[in-house]
């Protein structure tokens, strides 16, 4: 089957402010767009089609107050007439004033061949309490829904002349509602919700279907019983307290010779691991060469090699065996971030804080390419384990790939691949392997973001596809790595405190590593997979038991203990968040509320406060919606923000949660 290609047409750039929604009528002749300043405006698409990709073109009308404080969604009937004026659409829209609103909107033909347009406000429509997030007109456009941060799904019927009637408030959802839909049909209607849920309704009331699309509790309770094995915990091995600030890397060696790490105290250290799993600190060790920081340290494939890079612009690359330094490789400018060795140990990849990554040949410490195009700084880089690509990381989310000819060590001057908004406000740590070590054409890549959420991506003939979504962590992903040789299942560390391994083909988390009260900052496995060092900010390096299927050892039992640690993909337990929802909702409305209970972006009630950079706290849901807008500010102080990193506020929604019981 040949796979559509489809061209870019045009780039609008119409909106002063982030554009919140767009929408296109069924004929394909108007599109409608909406922006978080609750502007409107109403573009042409043949004039789009027919002018060049940047020509600037001019909407056919402006509509400046279509709502306080942003226009969230719209929608415009199937429905139209013919007059003597023009063809005539009926438009819906919504916005955070928890309005539904419906328009009038009037095309026609001027003698130029060229089109224009009034638009008329017809009536606004009151009945949701909270913001209206999303609204659809179902195929006929006769009835439309209005789903609302307030809980509620609203259906309106459509009465002449442009007006409409609630028919129907539909409650099912424990939080925001946040989409809509009709099916094609209009015989079923499903809502989507912020309590992970998809409600599907029977609209006319003849199929008798009402199913939530949440509840995996009897799936896994079939998987419990087919597993016959008991399930085994994951162990701590060891605990190595030598450090005086935060582990900010660690990595085996290929071979059961070398544990190295690095961190915030700006010193290297090098053990001799043992097949055992016992470590003991080479005599060599530690190493003092770096300014500042060290950022990350690896090893080299071919286990010869390591290399650390810090924050004082520096690389160096060691002889492993020695510990000696081979040489030290300076960027233009800037902080050294991130480093790679490519699979046949000949090249090095180096990530800095201009935006820039370079490539040196390892062997003569040469340049061999600086490659740009990110336009943001660069957070991470890997190459893959046949040497062809090199793929970075940046702090907007975005990837490139470039390919590497593995013998003659030349890297291609522009990116092979590009893929914008691999995740939501930044991309923190990167891996490649093998999708079947048997079979060395196929690759899987593995990313974590500051979206809390890890990918897996498949790379084959330069092109990437994305492949599975890994939800359950809390808070910033750190770093993500498969194991050694086999890609069934991988680990990540993060900003929650936890690390867990996922099972790769399903996206099932098999374990949470607690270590109790320590952030993680980065993970590596033992050359038999056996063991998984984890560092941290608390100045330790834990080394744990993992435990492989004795039958198996491409594979890992899963956790008994898991349930409890079972999390939303916002970070909230489920158990805590229902109980909070529910006294939240028996608050009553006498109860003064102390301001510093109430998130400054929404001025409600923290239900899953994060505290940011700024050192201010924030509702989750609402500082990543200032992050997807392009703000990179703090909401409070309008100063640059260093990071998006966001760290949950337990203390801050335990008080929150006992004042609500307490006040209910």
């Amino acid at each position: 089957m040949e796979t559509p290609y489809y061209a870019m047409l045009k780039i609008i750039v119409g909106h002063e402010e982030a554009t919140s929604m767009i929408c296109c009528s069924k004929d394909s002749r108007i599109i409608l767009t909406g922006d978080t300043t609750g502007v409107a405006k109403v573009w042409s698409v043949t004039e789009l089609i027919d002018s060049a990709a940047f020509d600037k073109i001019t909407p056919l009308y402006v509509v400046f107050d279509c709502h306080d404080m942003g226009v969230n969604s719209a929608d415009i009937s199937p429905i139209t007439t013919i007059t003597t004026r023009g063809k005539v659409y009926t438009m819906l829209t919504c916005g955070n004033d928890h309005l539904v609103k419906i328009w009038q909107l009037t095309l026609w033909k001027t003698a130029t061949c060229s089109h224009q347009c009034t638009v008329e406000m017809v009536r606004p429509l009151k009945g949701h309490s909270s913001s209206v997030t999303s609204l659809c007109f179902d195929e006929a456009g006769k009835m439309f829904a209005s789903t609302s941060m307030d809980k509620t799904t609203r259906l309106w019927r459509m009465i002449e002349p442009n007006d409409a009637v609630c028919l129907k408030v539909l409650e099912g959802h424990t939080r925001y509602v946040n989409t809509c839909g009709f099916s094609r049909d209009n015989l079923l209607f499903a809502t989507g919700s912020n309590d992970k849920s998809v409600i599907i309704w029977d609209v006319k009331g003849e199929l008798d279907l009402y199913a939530k699309l949440d509840d995996s509790e009897e799936i896994e309770s079939m998987e419990n019983t087919e597993n016959d094995r008991s399930p085994v915990e994951v162990t701590l091995n060891e605990k190595l307290n030598r450090f005086t600030n935060a582990v900010n890397s660690c990595d085996f060696g290929i071979k059961y010779e070398h544990l190295v790490a690095a961190g915030s105290d700006k010193v290297i250290r090098v053990w001799n691991f043992h097949e055992n799993g016992r470590s003991e600190e080479c005599k060599s060790s530690p190493l003092r060469v770096h300014n500042y920081s060290v950022q990350q340290i690896v090893v080299s494939p071919c286990s010869s090699y390591m290399a650390s890079c810090s924050l004082d612009g520096t690389t160096i690359i060691w002889e492993l065996n020695t510990l000696e330094q081979k040489g030290s490789l300076h960027a233009d400018y800037g902080g050294a971030r991130s480093c790679s060795f490519s699979g046949n140990s000949k090249l090095i990849a180096v990530a800095c804080d201009n935006e820039m990554v370079y490539v040196w040949a390892v062997n003569t410490l040469q340049l061999v390419a600086k490659l740009s195009g990110n336009n943001e700084d660069v957070t991470c880089v890997s190459f893959s384990p046949d040497s062809r690509y090199l793929m970075s990381g940046c702090v907007e989310g975005h990837f490139r790939i470039w390919s590497v000819h593995p013998k003659k060590c030349i890297v291609s001057n522009t990116s092979t691949i590009i893929r914008d908004n691999a995740h939501e406000i930044g991309i923190t740590s990167a891996d490649f392997a093998f999708k079947n070590p048997s079979k060395k054409r196929s690759l899987l890549m593995l990313t974590g973001g500051n979206d809390a959420v890890v990918k897996t991506w498949k790379l084959l003939d330069d092109r990437i596809d994305f492949k599975m979504k890994f939800v359950g962590h809390g808070s910033d992903i750190t770093c993500v790595k498969f194991p050694r040789n086999i890609t069934t299942f991988l680990a990540s560390t993060s900003l929650d405190k936890t690390a867990r391994i996922w099972q790769t083909k399903t996206g099932d988390c098999l374990h949470v590593i607690d270590p109790k009260n320590a952030i993680l900052t980065c993970c590596s496995f033992s050359p038999n997979n056996k063991i998984l060092a984890t560092g941290s900010l608390d100045k330790a390096l834990f080394l744990w038991n993992l435990p492989l299927d004795d039958s198996d050892e491409t594979s890992i039992r899963k956790s008994a203990s898991l349930a409890k640690y079972k999390m939303r993909s916002d970070g909230i337990h489920d158990k805590d968040s229902r109980e909070l929802e529910k006294a939240l909702m028996k608050l009553s409305p006498s109860v003064d509320i102390p301001d510093e209970f109430v998130c400054p972006i929404t001025r409600q009630v923290f239900r899953d406060p994060v505290i940011c950079a700024d050192g201010y706290t924030y509702e989750r849901s609402a500082i990543v919606s200032w992050f997807r807008r392009g703000k990179i500010t703090s909401p409070l102080t309008n100063e640059p923000l260093l990071s998006k990193s966001m760290t949950p506020n337990e203390a801050l929604r335990e008080v929150v949660a006992a004042f609500v019981q307490q006040d209910r």
